[in-house]
């Protein structure tokens, strides 16, 4: 019997499991290979695509399906393929057309299950394709033909409130989900996609309780995974409104090894489950 069995661990990636500059520190991955090695299962719920996390296999390797595309999917690495997927409907292309019309600079990518496409350009969309060394893909949204599981419009911090009310007072602000995933990105997702339904279903699938699940995060997107995980955890960066929901806030920060302060906290009983 190892110290973590029937335990599932999922974390946000940016601002969470990983530092300012997008690694992860020793000190957590010694205590995720050691949280793994005594029975717990470890995976990411990121809002990343399935393409944008190979790079932190250079890092850390889950053990369990990963929660992805901000809940809409679940994605085994072992496997290379989804076990469950949701995307949008062929109208959301008129909420991307709403947008675009209206804010002539945000960016905007489309990701489907194997692609990014990036259709609209801006300094934003750059770093974003350097950051997670994504292949050059751009087209223009009108002629995506696959399934589309989540688009991205990419604005200045300053920008996303303009972004915020322009949905809030469309007629798609109640036909699919929207969410704020980083200062710079605002997300249109399948109606009720949240990474705390994310959780929910990938416990489900590994035949975990829901009180067994611990999630972590920081930013607006992960609300539903604290609220939803049997201990829901904020990190010490996390914006108020995750610390609120949190059942534990750590006293790290993402540059100070959260993730490890949680397998600390949970092995000391601190954290109950």
């Amino acid at each position: 019997m190892g110290k973590f069995d029937g335990i599932l661990l999922c974390t946000d990636l940016d601002d969470t499991l990983l530092t300012t500059d997008k690694k992860v520190s020793d000190k957590n991955k010694r205590a995720i290979e050691y949280f793994k090695a005594e029975g717990g299962l470890f995976t990411f719920a990121t809002g990343r695509v399935p393409i944008g996390t190979e790079i932190m296999l250079e890092y850390i390797t889950p053990n369990a399906p990963m929660v992805c595309f901000n809940g809409g999917s679940i994605y085994d690495f072992n496997s290379r393929e989804m076990l469950w997927s949701r995307s949008l409907d062929k109208d959301a292309v008129q909420a991307v057309e709403y947008i675009d019309k209206l804010f002539s600079f945000a960016g905007i990518e489309i990701c489907t299950e194997n692609k990014i496409y990036f259709s609209k350009i801006n300094h934003i969309v750059k770093e974003h394709q350097k950051a997670e060394k994504l292949p050059d893909n751009p087209l223009d949204y009108h002629d995506i033909k696959e399934n589309w599981n989540k688009v991205l419009f990419m604005v200045e911090a300053e920008q996303i409130e303009l972004i915020r009310n322009a949905i809030s007072n469309s007629p798609f602000a109640d036909k699919y989900t929207f969410v704020q995933s980083s200062p710079y990105y605002y997300e249109l997702l399948p109606k009720n996609s949240s990474k705390g339904e994310g959780l929910m279903k990938l416990a489900n699938l590994l035949n975990i309780p829901l009180s067994k699940t611990v999630g972590i995060g920081d930013n607006e997107n992960d609300l539903m995974l604290v609220k939803m995980a049997g201990a829901g955890i904020a990190v010490a960066n996390a914006a108020e409104a995750i610390k609120n929901a949190a059942d534990y806030i750590t006293a790290a920060d993402n540059n100070s090894s959260a993730v490890a302060e949680v397998i600390s906290l949970i092995e000391s009983g601190k954290i109950l489950l």
